[in-house]
């Protein structure tokens, strides 16, 4: 009976002088659970909640700093808990304060906050850091000279789960400050963050296409408000044919020129090509560059070797919108192997011995990807499998929930890019 009247004692109290004397004595000589339950409370006043941020119970702690009318100075003593959950749920809290920095007037307050976030910013525990980052990543209206030194820190920070948000975010970072970034990252996927920002300057853009970071420069090509330099794209391009993850975003640029086409047509995938003929904003010059590519690599493909020949035709049926899955399917059961090989080069946009390699490998995952960067269905993708790769029956993927690939898209492009990047013996 007695702790269920303390614990009632410790909910029914308010912010009266009568109430505060009784909320203080449950504060220091009440059970856990009423201290637990005056934490919790929105109307305890703060000397009160200042206490029990010092309480030996990591629970009520956790309360007081999930507590909106926890006061400021509460937070620079939570900010040093042993509790990594009481230090997270303060990276929060400050963070969403960010937004009112700029109209707070009292300079104590505005210095505390800053205080709490440089040292969150360094916490040992990743969690704590992630937490701030995310408070914090886009904060636009607060005063920059208050939390740029936080958001630096933050970008900086070695796990790139905390740097990432701020990175890509953060519309505080300097171009200065950026490129330092990309030429010296100091997490994985701190060039691909930095990509992926919107509006990335020129000067940014250039840095990121001199990183040698493939996956990076695939970001930046996909973003399209990146400002990318005509020199800077053509040097991309003229890189491209080895770098088949670059394809699509490169096709898919705003305002290529007609050199740009020209060049673009002569080494992407046919279904790449497609997409170029289909786009709207090419002008005449730029339309007849991708029609001469095209003829010479018709042409090209239909040497004096047999397999030139396969690929011409292969080719010109893809120009002609006749190299779909009926006509493979067909070859496949006819056992026209050089002329599938080619169509799926063709189709895929892979180098013709990069096909072989994948269909000799003797995986089913790698065949499987090739099926689908082919634009293939899994139906298809499991006859080549049986009639061309000659994966036993009992090893053969097979469709999940009727037709779909039993991997998903990021697990047949890792396939695919590692046959491709030669990764793979």
């Amino acid at each position: 009976m007695t702790e269920k009247l303390t614990r009632r004692r410790a909910e029914d109290a308010v912010a009266d002088p009568i109430a505060r004397e009784r909320a203080m004595e449950i504060a220091r000589t009440g059970d856990v659970a009423s201290r637990r339950a005056l934490a919790k409370r929105g109307d305890l006043a703060p000397e009160l909640l200042f206490y029990l941020a010092e309480d030996d119970d990591v629970v009520v702690r956790r309360a007081v700093a999930a507590n909106a009318s926890t006061p400021r100075h509460a937070h620079e003593f939570l900010a040093r808990d042993r509790d990594e959950a009481v230090r997270a749920t303060v990276a929060g809290r400050v963070g969403a304060e960010v937004v009112g920095l700029q109209d707070e007037r009292r300079s104590q307050h505005r210095r505390i906050t800053v205080e709490v976030m440089e040292a969150l910013a360094v916490d040992a525990a990743e969690k704590v850091r992630r937490r701030l980052a995310e408070a914090i990543k886009d904060a636009d209206n607060a005063p920059p000279e208050v939390i740029r030194r936080v958001i630096e820190v933050l970008a900086r920070d070695t796990a790139h789960e905390v740097a990432g948000p701020v990175l890509e975010f953060s519309p505080l970072l300097s171009d200065d400050f950026l490129v330092g970034v990309v030429e010296a990252p100091a997490s994985a996927g701190a060039v691909t963050a930095v990509s992926r920002r919107r509006g990335v300057s020129s000067r940014v853009s250039d840095a990121v296409a001199a990183s040698g970071d493939d996956g990076a420069i695939a970001a930046l090509l996909a973003n399209e408000s990146a400002q990318i330099r005509e020199a800077t794209l053509d040097r991309l391009i003229d890189m491209a044919p080895e770098k088949p993850g670059w394809h699509a975003p490169l096709v898919a640029r705003p305002k290529l020129s007609a050199g740009h086409v020209g060049k673009l047509a002569r080494f992407v995938a046919m279904a790449l090509v497609e997409e170029l003929r289909s786009r709207t904003d090419l002008d005449e010059d730029a339309s007849a560059r991708l029609a001469e590519a095209m003829s010479r690599r018709i042409e090209e493909a239909g040497g004096r070797s047999p397999a030139g020949a396969e690929r011409g035709r292969a080719l010109s049926m893809h120009s002609e919108g006749e190299l779909d899955e009926l006509s493979l399917s067909e070859a496949l059961t006819a056992g026209r192997r050089a002329f599938v090989m080619a169509a799926l080069s063709v189709r895929s946009g892979l180098p013709e011995p990069v096909v072989h390699s994948m269909m000799s490998s003797g995986s089913a995952k790698a065949v499987t990807a090739l099926a689908w960067r082919a634009g293939m269905t899994m139906e298809f993708a499991e006859q080549l499998q049986l009639r061309l790769a000659y994966i036993e029956p009992r090893d053969v993927l097979r469709a999940s929930y009727g037709t779909r690939f039993p991997l998903d898209d990021e697990q047949l492009d890792w396939q695919v890019r590692m046959y491709a990047e030669g990764k793979v013996e």
